[in-house]
C-alpha cells in the first residue's frame, strides 16, 4: 500500500476531486439531502458546545480530513498520513464527522449496516458515501461563506441563531441513507 503525506494542497485538493467524483447539492435541492445536513450540523454544533474555542476554520480542515479518509475508503491501495494535519481543534469536528456517517469509525453504524449490506465492496462504498460526500462539501461552503460574513466563529454563530434551540444533549447521531 502506498502512503501519502498529507499536506495543505491535498488538504485543500480534496473538495475539488470529490465534486467531480460526486457532484454537489445544486440550489433548490437542500431539502432532498435535510435528514443528513441537519445530522452532521446538529454534531457540529454539539462538539462546538463542548469546545467553544475553536473556530470555524477547524471545521473547514476535519472536512477536507473527512474527504481523504472517504477517498482512502474509496481507492485501491492508497493510504493517507494525515499526522501534519491532526491538531487537537480538527480531531474533535472530525469525529463529529465520523459519527454521523462513517460505517467504519461509527462501530453502531457499521453493525446495523452491514447486516444487509457488503462494506467490503467498493460500489457500496461509493453509495454508502455519495450523499454525505455531498453534505460535506455544501457544509464546507457555508462554513467559508459564514466565515467572511460574520468572522472566526460565523458558521457557528449561524448555526446556533438558524437552528440551535432544536438541537440537545451532547450525544452524537448519525444517519445513512441507500439509494
Amino acid at each position: 500500500m502506498k502512503t501519502i503525506k498529507v499536506n495543505n494542497y491535498k488538504m485543500e485538493k480534496i473538495a475539488s476531486r470529490m465534486t467531480k467524483k460526486f457532484g454537489k447539492i445544486k440550489r433548490g435541492e437542500e431539502d432532498n439531502y435535510t435528514m443528513e445536513l441537519f445530522t452532521i450540523e446538529s454534531n457540529l454544533i454539539k462538539t462546538h458546545r463542548r469546545y467553544p474555542d475553536y473556530k470555524s476554520r477547524r471545521a473547514i480542515e476535519a472536512i477536507n480530513l473527512f474527504l481523504l479518509k472517504i477517498d482512502v475508503y474509496l481507492s485501491n491501495g492508497i493510504e493517507y498520513d494525515f499526522s501534519g494535519q491532526l491538531k487537537d481543534g480538527n480531531k474533535v469536528f472530525l469525529e463529529a464527522l465520523q459519527m454521523s456517517c462513517d460505517p467504519f469509525y461509527n462501530e453502531e453504524l457499521k453493525t446495523a449496516l452491514s447486516k444487509d449490506i457488503d462494506l467490503e465492496d467498493r460500489g457500496t462504498r461509493e453509495k454508502i458515501f455519495e450523499i454525505p460526500v455531498k453534505c460535506l462539501l455544501r457544509i464546507k461552503k457555508s462554513v467559508e461563506m459564514w466565515i467572511r460574513e460574520l468572522g472566526n466563529y460565523g458558521y457557528f454563530k449561524f448555526l446556533e441563531e438558524q437552528m440551535g434551540s432544536e438541537i440537545e444533549g451532547k450525544e452524537l447521531d448519525y444517519t445513512i441513507r441507500l439509494n
